[in-house]
Formats: C-alpha cells, structure tokens, sequence
C-alpha cells in the first residue's frame, strides 16, 4: 500500500517563530495533535505536538496564574521546544515501510517529504491502523473470516483456496506470513451472495487441520481453547 493513498495531503505546519499560543489554537480549531515544523522553503525542521505544550505549560488554576500562562505561551515560540529534525518518510514509500520505522524509531507519526525533504503531506498511527482495517477486511460487514495455520510448502495454501473455488465464493483478502516457527500463518476472508455455497465452504474448512479460527457477524470462534494457568 502506497503512503500516497493514505497520507493527509492538506497538512498545516507552522514555521518556527510561531509562538506556543497560536499553535494550541491551531491543535484546537482543527482536531489535530501535532505540527509539522518548516523553514520557508517548507523542508521539515522540526515537530511539535499538543502534548509537548501541555508538559511545558505550568500546571496553575487561579484567574491571574491563567493569565501569566497565556504569557508564557505567547512569548515561547515552537523552536524552543519542538522535536528537532524529526523522523521522515519519502512519498514513494509504502504504509508497511512507515510502520515499520514507526516501530524502530518509537514514533506516532511520520511527516511526509518529497525528494527535496520538502513537507508534502503526514501520516499518523491512526491513518496505518485504517489501512490495516481496510487490507484486512476488517471493514467489511458480511462473509467469513478464516485462520489457518499451515506447513511453509507449496500447495498447502493452493488446496484451501481450490477449495473456495469449488464452492463459487468470493475471496475478499489472502493475508499470509512466516512465523518464527517456520510455518506459514494464513487468513482468508471470504462471502457470496449464495448463503448456502457460503455456510458449505465454511463447514468443510472447519475441518482443516490447520484451522485456528473463524469469524462471521462480528463473533470469533476458536477452535482450541488457550490455557492461560492462572
């Protein structure tokens, strides 16, 4: 999946001279939680998020103390304690390569740049769980989600799907990995519009030998019970 097709293009920045004020403002007025930081040639220089102002702002309630906060706010600008240099994606990447530096680096969120390190867009946590929902199936309110898991050699996956074919459903998503233990973890979600050739697939691959689950109407069903030893 292409970050292109799930970034937020229209992104507000802020350039560094901003005062902590405007941007709360800013985080306020458009039910977001961080600001991309840019120079005038809009090259990313810099992150400053919600939280960093509210961990910076003193902690005071009183009428008066409110006030010299607001001061306080106005006067310090997002340079003096914005994320410097952040962590940056290219354009050309893929959702799969943002998380994945997510993850290494122990980020939320992702500005987007061009070949010139130009601000061109920003991908959050969220946009990469919507992605996931949306690859998943997850989203989808009808058909039958199967797990399997099966030997890493060829033609174990093509039986299952044979199977489907036989039985005239419709597949909506092949997901297939390697876990650590060398077999190949599978899931399959599948519908028709044929209720019968659905719930006759269904049946004959609970019987699977590899099955670790399925789904349907938002209930999951195990076919072996986990022993937690509480």
């Amino acid at each position: 999946m292409l970050i292109l097709d799930w970034m937020k293009s229209n992104v507000i920045s802020v350039p560094p001279d901003t005062s902590l004020l405007h941007c709360r403002k800013l985080f306020k007025d458009n039910h977001i939680g961080r600001l991309p930081v840019v120079d005038a040639d809009k090259v990313v220089v810099g992150l400053i998020s919600a939280s960093d102002i509210n961990a910076f702002a003193p902690q005071r309630t009183t009428g008066l103390e409110i006030l010299e906060v607001l001061d306080i706010l106005g006067e310090t600008m997002a340079k003096q304690i914005m994320t410097v240099d952040p962590v940056t994606i290219n354009y050309k990447g893929t959702v799969e390569q943002a998380a994945q530096r997510m993850i290494e680096k122990r980020v939320a969120c992702l500005p987007v740049v061009n070949d010139e390190e130009k601000l061109v867009g920003i991908l959050t946590e969220w946009d990469i769980f919507k992605a996931l929902v949306s690859i998943s199936g997850a989203a989808m309110p009808e058909g039958v989600e199967m797990a399997f898991k099966l030997e890493n050699k060829r033609g174990t996956l093509r039986e299952i799907l044979d199977l489907l074919k036989e039985y005239g459903v419709r597949i909506s998503t092949v997901l297939s990995i390697i876990s650590d233990d060398g077999m190949r973890q599978v899931k399959i979600r599948f519908w028709s519009e044929d209720a019968e050739a659905e719930n006759k697939a269904l049946e004959k691959l609970k019987d699977h030998a590899g099955l670790r689950y399925w789904a349907r109407g938002g209930e999951v069903y195990l076919r072996d019970k986990p022993d937690f030893k509480l």
